[in-house]
């Protein structure tokens, strides 16, 4: 709350920030020049930055700079200006041009964000700490934000944890916050920290929902998806309407396999008013593991008519097209989703799977090799290119793909087992075996997966089932011999 005193100057100063704002847009309707002073244009130029009015603001700030070229406060909204224009290195510029006074905290911090947009985040912590003592302790919240993310770049966690704490106090919302602290204790390794932390936070109000969710996000982050659902179920019960939450659970029971869980935590968001975009396209995948597709589609056709930019739900539409052998219409569909999210990848595999359907091999290896060019070291890339051009009996273009492939992805088993049945088709069977016998050093129990590729070839030779019951004989685990091995 105000005090009187500083309610009337906050007052008095809305008063003459309004008048000088009244007193600028007139000159400007009149088309001529009136003389303002520089706290005038002060006024004028936080006005329109405050309501995201770049235009606005960049004019008033090259009449102000015209009329007081000399004033340092001026400069430094210059130099704003330029940083909400993206220019860093030019707002960095102008600032070096700036007498530097020592009683002006808009200095430290301009330059402060200039440098951390520069990426030199040690000497935008060194100005942010500048500004520090020219603050009220609860007007500090921003500034050890700044300060804490900084020390987050430069994998100081610690640090950043200790200015994340000091800002914690005064935070409105605890989304944000509490997720840049989980963030920090992961990273530095302090899982149980972590838990620990946001425990205590529970521990002194039993009804924060944000750090029931938090706990919960601590074991998803660990892999511990069995533990995290309590946290969120918890989270859950306090505050129904958290999207965050309801996602993360219904992710939880997806991962899982638990598709009707996940089901039911979504729909039961709706039920609690939250719909979104986001938990239509969710629902449509959980419906469409379950092979309901005529109920995925219709939560996929929700989706995009929520939000028309979300990739996921057109291609929720493709996937569902692809099953009912409908490739064409699939295919314009992935490409809509490619279009919004060029960044996934799954979506070019969908086109390419769909346009090998309809056999046009070169449109599908188009696919196959953007995504090699996009993820060159995932195994998949290379997998799904040599089984093409198996498929069209290229053989040797085949061994040259997971020659190269398996240099890029450290010997992925997937990619030898592949390699070496490559090489028994081609009747090159010592290289084959020898193969083989590195693929089965990496994942043995994927045997039985190599023998599916072509069981009358490779389950029948004598020399690759002893192969097989050779390393058999170093695993803790016996394989199933009544199917495959003759022992």
């Amino acid at each position: 709350m105000f005090e009187d005193e500083d309610f009337d100057d906050y007052f008095e100063e809305e008063q003459d920030r309004k008048a000088a704002v009244e007193k600028y847009e007139t000159m400007l309707k009149a088309h001529n020049s009136v003389y303002f002073d520089s706290e005038e244009f002060e006024y004028i130029i936080d006005h329109y930055t405050e309501q995201n009015e770049l235009k606005k603001s960049r004019q008033a700030v090259e009449i102000a700079m015209a009329q007081h070229p000399e004033s340092n406060l001026l400069k430094i909204k210059e130099a704003r200006q330029y940083l909400l224009e993206n220019d860093a290195q030019r707002a960095f510029e102008l600032l070096q041009h700036i007498d530097r006074d020592e009683e002006e905290p808009d200095y430290f911090l301009t330059l402060g964000s200039c440098l951390a947009l520069l990426g030199k985040s040690k000497e935008a912590i060194e100005n942010y700490c500048s500004a520090l003592p020219y603050f009220d302790e609860d007007e500090k919240f921003d500034l050890y934000n700044a300060i804490a993310y900084e020390y987050q770049r430069l994998e100081k966690y610690d640090l950043a944890l200790t200015f994340y704490m000091k800002a914690l106090p005064f935070a409105n919302e605890h989304d944000t916050i509490y997720h840049e602290i989980r963030c920090c204790f992961m990273s530095a390794r302090r899982d149980e920290d972590a838990i620990a932390f946001f425990q205590k936070l529970i521990d002194e109000d039993p009804h924060n929902s944000k750090a029931w969710a938090s706990i919960g996000d601590c074991y998803r982050m660990k892999g511990m998806y069995e533990e995290s659902i309590d946290p969120y179920e918890f989270a859950l019960s306090i505050d129904p309407t958290d999207l965050w939450t309801n996602t993360h659970l219904a992710d939880i029971y997806y991962d899982l396999g638990r598709y009707k869980e996940s089901i039911d935590t979504l729909e039961e968001a709706l039920r609690n008013g939250v719909e979104t975009s986001m938990i239509r396209a969710a629902l449509g995948d959980c419906y469409y593991r379950l092979e309901d597709l005529q109920t995925a589609e219709e939560n996929f056709h929700k989706a995009v008519e929520i939000n028309p930019m979300i990739g996921s739900g057109w291609a929720g539409l493709g996937y569902v097209l692809s099953d009912r052998g409908q490739s064409q219409k699939a295919i314009r569909f992935f490409k809509k989703a490619l279009e919004l999210e060029p960044w996934e990848t799954d979506y070019l595999y969908s086109l390419a799977a769909e346009y090998r359907t309809l056999n046009d091999m070169e449109t599908s290896m188009r696919y196959l090799r953007e995504i090699q060019e996009m993820t060159p070291h995932d195994p998949d890339a290379y997998y799904y290119i040599a089984d093409l051009y198996g498929a069209q009996d290229k053989i040797d273009e085949a061994i040259n793909t997971l020659v190269y492939g398996l240099q890029q992805t450290d010997n992925d088993s997937a990619l030898l087992f592949l390699l070496s049945y490559a090489y028994f088709v081609k009747g090159c069977k010592s290289q084959g075996l020898e193969t083989l016998d590195r693929a089965l050093d990496v994942d043995f129990e994927a045997y039985s997966d190599f023998l599916e590729f072509d069981r009358e070839l490779l389950a029948n030779d004598v020399e690759i089932m002893a192969l097989i019951h050779q390393h058999s004989q170093n695993q803790d685990q016996t394989p199933k011999p009544s199917d495959d091995l003759p022992f």
